[in-house]
C-alpha cells in the first residue's frame, strides 16, 4: 500500500471501558447520568444458566432500575426473533439496550435497536436494501466471550432461515455507545468456547490486516490484536485459571473489532457465513477451519505481510526470507488450530457434500457483499468452489 495514494477516515464512536469489575463500577453511573430508568437486556440461555445475568440484575436492582429480559437469542439470531424482541422492547416502554453475551446477543441487540428506531422488518435493512435513517436506541455492550468484537462495530449479522442465508445490517446508528470489556465476565468460559471465539477474533485481525482497504490506522489494531491472541489464546484455552491470558485475549478481541471496523474482512468470512447459515457450524469454528486454506490462496498478494503473519505464529521463521516464511503461513495456522482442538476440515459434520451443495455455498459466499469485495485477491466462483472442496471433501 502506498500511503500518498490512500484515503481513509476513522471515528472511534464507542466508549471503551476496560478492566476487572468495570461493569459494576460504571454501569450505574452511566444509567443515572443519562436518566435511563427502564432497560431492555438482550441475552441468551447460556448467560442465564451461567449466573452472569444475575450479576447485571443485581446491579440494576441495587440502583432501583427496572428492566425487561429477552433471553431467547439463538446462536445465529433469526430475523423473527429480532422482531419478537422489538415487540418486547416497545411493550415494556424500554429506553436503552444492554447487550449481554457473545456476538449473537450483540447482533440481536443491534437488530432490535434498528427496527425500534426505524420500523419495518429487520431484513428490510440488510446491506444493499434500505438504509437506517433515524437514530436508534442506545446500546451498552457487555461481551462475555473473547471473539466477536461486535461491541465496537456498527454491524449486525441476522439469519433468514427461509433463505438459509446470513445478512449484514450495517449503520453507525446501531454501533454500541459503550463497550464494557470486563475480564471477570469471561473467567467461567469453557475451553471450547475460548478456542472458537478466540479464533474468530484472530481471523478478524488477520483479515483486516491483509484486506485490500487496510491502512496504517486499521493495521495498528490488527497487529496488536494478532500478537496478543497468538501469545495468549493457547494458555487461556489450556488453563481456565490463567486470568492474565484471559484478560489479554478479551481485550485483543475488542482491538480486532476496531481493526475490522476500519480494515474490513475477506473471504474467510464470506465462506464461513454460509456454513453457519446452512449447517449450523459455530461462526468461530467455521472461520478457524477455513482460515488456513484462504491464507494459502491469498498469500501471493503480499509476500511480506503473510511472512509477518507466519513469523508471529512461528518465531523460528525469522531466520528465513519472506518468500519461505510466507509459504509456511497455512501450515503454522493448521498447527495453531490443532493446539486448540479445532478440526482441520468439516468432515466431522458427517455430511456427504455433493457438487451442487458446494456450488450453492459458493454462490452464497460470493453474494456476501460485506466481506467478499475486500479480500486482497480477487476470487471467482471456481476459486471459492476449490476452497470449499478442500475443507468439505
Amino acid at each position: 500500500m502506498e500511503l500518498h495514494t490512500s484515503n481513509f477516515n476513522s471515528l472511534l464512536a464507542t466508549n471503551l471501558i476496560f478492566g476487572e469489575d468495570c461493569v459494576n463500577k460504571n454501569l450505574p453511573l452511566i444509567l443515572q447520568e443519562q436518566g435511563y430508568s427502564k432497560i431492555f437486556i438482550a441475552t441468551d440461555p447460556g448467560i442465564v444458566s451461567s449466573g452472569i445475568l444475575n450479576k447485571v440484575i443485581d446491579i440494576l436492582e441495587g440502583n432501583n432500575i427496572t428492566y425487561e429480559i429477552f433471553s431467547d437469542v439463538e446462536t445465529n439470531p433469526l430475523d423473527f426473533t429480532v422482531m419478537e424482541g422489538m415487540g418486547v422492547y416497545v411493550k415494556g416502554n424500554c429506553e436503552l439496550i444492554i447487550a449481554l453475551g457473545g456476538g449473537s446477543a450483540m447482533d440481536f441487540a443491534k437488530g432490535v435497536s434498528a427496527v425500534v428506531g426505524n420500523g419495518g422488518h429487520i431484513l428490510d435493512y440488510r446491506r444493499g436494501k434500505e438504509t437506517l435513517y433515524q437514530k436508534c436506541p442506545t446500546i451498552i455492550a457487555v461481551p462475555t466471550t473473547v471473539g466477536t468484537g461486535s461491541e465496537v462495530t456498527p454491524v449486525s449479522v441476522i439469519t433468514d432461515p427461509q433463505a438459509k442465508r446470513k445478512y449484514i445490517i450495517a449503520s453507525p446508528y446501531i454501533q454500541p455507545r459503550y463497550a464494557m470489556v470486563d475480564p471477570t465476565f469471561t473467567y467461567t468460559l469453557p475451553p471450547h468456547i475460548v478456542a472458537s471465539t478466540g479464533m474468530d477474533a484472530l481471523v478478524h485481525a488477520i483479515e483486516s490486516y491483509t484486506s485490500n482497504v487496510a491502512n496504517p490506522f486499521s493495521e495498528s489494531f490488527s497487529v496488536q490484536a494478532m500478537k496478543m491472541l497468538v501469545n495468549n489464546l493457547p494458555p487461556s484455552f489450556r488453563n481456565i485459571e490463567d486470568r492474565e491470558a484471559r484478560a489479554q485475549v478479551h481485550l485483543a478481541s475488542t482491538l480486532a473489532g476496531f481493526a475490522f471496523n476500519y480494515g474490513k474482512l475477506g473471504i474467510v468470512h464470506s465462506c464461513s457465513h454460509p456454513m453457519s447459515a446452512r449447517y449450523g457450524v459455530p461462526h468461530g469454528v467455521a472461520n478457524a477451519v477455513i482460515l488456513p486454506y484462504v491464507l494459502e490462496f491469498n498469500k501471493v498478494t503480499n509476500i511480506e505481510k503473510f511472512a509477518e503473519i507466519a513469523r508471529l505464529f512461528d518465531p523460528t521463521l525469522i531466520a528465513t526470507d519472506d518468500k519461505e516464511a510466507a509459504s509456511q503461513v497455512s501450515n503454522v495456522v493448521h498447527r495453531f488450530n490443532a493446539e486448540l482442538n479445532i478440526p482441520s476440515n468439516f468432515k466431522y459434520l458427517n455430511i456427504d457434500f455433493t457438487q451442487q451443495m458446494i456450488e450453492e455455498l459458493a454462490k452464497d459466499a460470493m453474494d456476501d457483499v460485506g466481506t467478499f469485495p475486500f479480500n486482497p485477491r480477487q476470487a471467482n466462483e471456481d476459486d471459492i468452489v476449490s476452497i470449499y472442496q478442500k475443507v468439505l471433501i
